[in-house]
């Protein structure tokens, strides 16, 4: 099976951080036009015109990046809850928009693992994040009628299923190949 993975286009929070939407209300924001556009153009890329699903992170960002994918080359969309963004809390309590981003700032200085000096303890760490992930995708790597795959998810979750914690940038609609051997000592 040909696995791809790829991050949502551009989004925007401006309405969730004026509605002051804490924790998971956070992650509600929606693509801004240069996110439709990356979408658009990602959906152009050779290597999935002929993917037999799609499986989205349930966030709106990628799930309308799923949805335009979708469209213009005519494949199925799933929903797999277990593949949305990294947690900046694992007890789901809700954080502020200035929180998670301290949070996730942490998380990647110390590439996805806790120290004693943590200002914020409670964030999901890489390998909490690429368990829940490939708990997530594991059905879709059992069936036989799928012989290609893309995942349409958010960086966080291309790092830990790549298992690349410290990878610094993944680009809005980039789209990278899931290889055997990162799937390997899952």
């Amino acid at each position: 099976m040909k696995i791809y993975l790829m991050r949502h286009g551009e989004p925007t929070y401006r309405d969730t951080a004026a509605l002051g939407l804490p924790g998971m209300g956070a992650e509600l924001g929606q693509l801004k036009p240069e996110g439709i556009q990356q979408a658009e153009e990602a959906a152009k890329d050779s290597r999935i015109q002929d993917v037999d699903l799609i499986v989205a992170s349930p966030y709106p960002r990628a799930l309308q990046t799923a949805a335009i994918v979708s469209r213009r080359i005519d494949a199925p969309i799933e929903v797999a809850v277990g593949i949305f963004e990294w947690l900046p809390r694992i007890d789901y309590s809700a954080p502020s928009h200035t929180e998670i981003k301290e949070a996730w700032d942490e998380y990647k200085a110390n590439a996805g693992v806790h120290t004693p000096a943590d200002k914020y303890p409670l964030w999901e760490t890489h390998e909490q994040m690429r368990k829940r992930a490939l708990k997530a995708i594991t059905p879709y790597l059992e069936r036989t009628d799928i012989q290609k795959l893309l995942v349409v998810c958010h960086g966080g979750i291309m790092r830990a299923l790549m298992n690349t914690p410290a990878l610094k940038k993944i680009h809005f609609c980039e789209i990278r190949e899931l290889t055997s051997d990162m799937l390997e000592n899952a």
